[in-house]
């Protein structure tokens, strides 16, 4: 008897074990997303924060008899900013590193009735990844002779995840408003010095 139950006791484990791999590969790539995502939002938002950047620090609109001539970049500002994110990213991605998620153990069942019920199962993870920053340009109309120059950060992430029975790598990039102008008269065909692409 003992032995019968020490085998249905090991047959149970090896079955949840193999429903927790088939689960991982549908949950982790979501989870790896979310926390990243947060992690970069956080990491941008206490850059522009800390860093004070508005319109006049990353670019000027330069007039010519009443027209627009030029819309010239600082490159040593913008690639601050850049430097200062990709930088802030990757602590925020470092404090995560090893981290736990905990998932209902109903979840595992396959059944949606009872998806969000029982005990809390935790399951363990390691993050890393890469990040990359550039500023892009964009131009909306604002009415009669006049458009807004939007300038905006985007952070492209790199991340590996792994855990005892998963391991997959994802990309993605996200984007936030930096700052923007209201630019009288028509824009030039050309501007800045290559540190702004435009999109």
């Amino acid at each position: 008897m003992l032995l019968a139950a020490l085998l249905v006791l090991f047959a149970a484990v090896r079955g949840f074990e193999r429903q927790v791999g088939q689960f991982s590969q549908s949950y982790f790539p979501a989870f790896a997303r979310q926390v990243t995502t947060k992690a970069v939002t956080e990491a941008v938002e206490e850059v522009l924060q800390g860093g004070g950047y508005s319109y006049d620090d990353l670019a000027v609109i330069r007039y010519s008899g009443g027209s627009v001539s030029a819309i010239e970049t600082n490159p040593n500002a913008i690639n601050r900013l850049k430097n200062s994110v990709v930088a802030a990213a990757e602590q925020k991605a470092e404090e995560i590193h090893n981290s736990v998620m905990y998932i209902p153990l109903g979840a595992f069942s396959g059944l949606t009735l009872i998806a969000n019920e029982g005990p809390k199962i935790p399951l363990t993870y390691c993050l890393t990844g890469s990040f990359s920053a550039e500023l892009v340009s964009s131009f909306e109309s604002a009415g009669i002779n006049q458009t807004v120059h939007h300038i905006r950060l985007v952070v492209k992430a790199e991340i590996v995840t792994a855990s005892v029975d998963y391991k997959d790598t994802l990309c993605f990039s996200t984007d936030y408003e930096v700052a923007q102008s209201v630019i009288v008269g028509g824009i030039p065909s050309s501007y800045g010095s290559g540190c702004l692409s435009v999109r």
